[in-house]
């Protein structure tokens, strides 16, 4: 298992780079939200293909797998071992893409392009911290859920930028929960409007999907997996903005 503040045997933990003024949209206080959502929509768009290859290579395999196991073996009312699965096949799987696209944008700030396979390297490469710094989130936030919900949706915020942090800086678990504090510190309100900017995306899946069950012919499982995988490009916007708020945060913090 990874621990904190591990990564490859020989390598030092990298320090985070610095964005390129070329391909940075200044950041003005009075409308920073909508100048880090124009941000990240220039770099989702001028990194597109690169992020859709990602996403397809890593994601259409296993939305198909999710498809014909809903439609052949869960059957469309086990709504719960369904969502297990789909879980299972995002939190062990599904996190290469996510930190390819996180790699993609952090290089795409820094002035550079990255290649598919340099994005798909390094998702795999993230693969243990992504994972590790994933499932302390995610028990953290459930802790925090018990607790009277308003806790749980403190550490969702203040915890929001633990993958760009596991993928860019090489820290994972603790380390990254930590450094995510750090990083939102003085920022709640900004966090918390960039998600509900976000929330579209995630519903987005959803909606599809529910639209086509009243289309006959449109109720087949491939075409379900079809329309996951649009779903999974869109999200991959939401994975951009996250790092695209991570080297803004960071860039505060060392200029301040």
């Amino acid at each position: 298992m990874p621990t904190e503040g591990t990564d490859v045997p020989g390598r030092e933990p990298l320090t985070p780079k610095q964005p390129d003024e070329r391909w940075v949209v200044p950041v003005t206080h009075r409308s920073e939200l909508r100048t880090l959502l124009k941000q990240s929509w220039l770099t989702y768009r001028q990194q597109f293909p690169v992020i859709l290859a990602v996403v397809v290579a890593v994601w259409v395999p296993l939305e198909c797998l999710s498809s014909y196991m809903d439609a052949f073996v869960f059957g469309g009312d086990d709504i719960r071992k369904s969502w297990k699965f789909a879980k299972f096949l995002y939190d062990f799987f599904g996190i290469i893409a996510t930190a390819g696209v996180i790699f993609i944008g952090q290089e795409a700030l820094a002035g550079q392009r990255a290649t598919f396979r340099s994005a798909l390297a390094a998702g795999f490469s993230s693969w243990g911290r992504m994972w590790w710094t994933r499932l302390l989130y995610q028990l953290t936030i459930v802790v925090g859920l018990l607790l009277l919900i308003v806790p749980g949706l403190y550490l969702m915020v203040r915890l929001s930028l633990v993958e760009p942090v596991a993928v860019q800086e090489r820290i994972s678990g603790s380390a990254a929960m930590r450094r995510s504090f750090e990083l939102t510190e003085g920022r709640f309100w900004l966090v918390i409007r960039l998600g509900l900017a976000l929330l579209f995306l995630f519903i987005l899946p959803t909606v599809l999907i529910v639209a086509t069950a009243f289309v006959p012919g449109l109720d087949h499982w491939l075409i379900d997996a079809a329309i996951q995988v649009i779903a999974d490009v869109a999200v991959a916007f939401a994975a951009i903005a996250l790092v695209t708020t991570y080297s803004h945060f960071n860039n505060e913090k060392l200029t301040a």
